[in-house]
This record gives C-alpha cells, structure tokens and sequence, in this order.
C-alpha cells in the first residue's frame, strides 16, 4: 500500500510541477510580448524588439513541445496549430513590421493563460487527497 501511495504522490508531483513549468512558459511570452510591444515603433530599438520575440517564440515552441499528442487528442492538436500560428504571427511582425499581429499573440497568450492556471487550480483540487477529506469535512 505505501508503495502504490508513493507512486501516487511521485506521479501527482510531477503533474504539478508540468503544470507550473507550463504557467512559467507562458509568463514568459506574455513578459516578452509586453517588453517588444513596449518598443515595437522606436526605430532605435528594433534589435531589443527582435530578440524578446525570438523569446516568445521559444516560449512557444516550449509550449509545443509540452503537449501530449497521444492522450491530448483534438484539444493538444488544436494547441499545437494555435501555437504554430501564434509563431507565424511574431515572424510576420518582425517582418512586416506589424504591431497588430503582436498584440493578438499577446491576447492569445493571455487568454490561454488564464485558462491554464484555472485548469491546474481544478486539477490540484481534484486529485489532492487532503483536499477531498476537506471538501468531506466542510459538507458533512
């Protein structure tokens, strides 16, 4: 019994610690999102620009790689073309010199974020045991 309990409390540790790795990777973006809108239009500062959208585009190929494709299904699929067209978005702003598509990656990140943090707080709950007592405790 308290070997299967230490699997379960390895295996829930390394779910958090995805979960919270994967809230860092999207602050990240966000922070380096913000930091090239920031100096998107002064001309003196486009080398600055560049490389915070290089950073999000790492964020967003981090992002990409944490996706379970075998168990994530169509929701891991649909993250995976969301991600490769947030990246598009920051190569054409560089390009293009497009703030526009930048403020969407931003509202994306954002946006996806907020959904993140609402899903690990969910999960946590519902998998912590000390969690389940307390809800038993509170409503019995």
């Amino acid at each position: 019994m308290q070997a299967g309990y230490g699997a379960y409390k390895s295996k829930q540790a390394e779910t958090n610690d995805q979960g919270k790795l994967i809230l860092v990777t999207y602050d990240v973006a966000i922070k380096h999102a913000r930091q090239a809108m920031e100096v998107f239009d002064d001309k003196k500062q486009i080398e600055t620009r560049i490389k915070h959208v290089f950073k999000i585009q790492d964020a967003l190929e981090e992002l990409q790689c944490a996706l379970n494709m075998d168990a994530g299904g169509e929701i891991a699929a649909n993250l995976y073309n969301l991600y490769t067209f947030m990246f598009q978005c920051t190569v054409d702003a560089n390009i293009k010199n497009d703030k526009t598509q930048l403020e969407e990656v931003l509202g994306y990140l954002e946006t996806l974020r907020e959904a993140w943090a609402q899903a690990t707080v969910k999960a946590k709950a519902e998998t912590s045991p000390q969690m389940n007592f307390e809800k038993m405790a509170i409503s019995g």
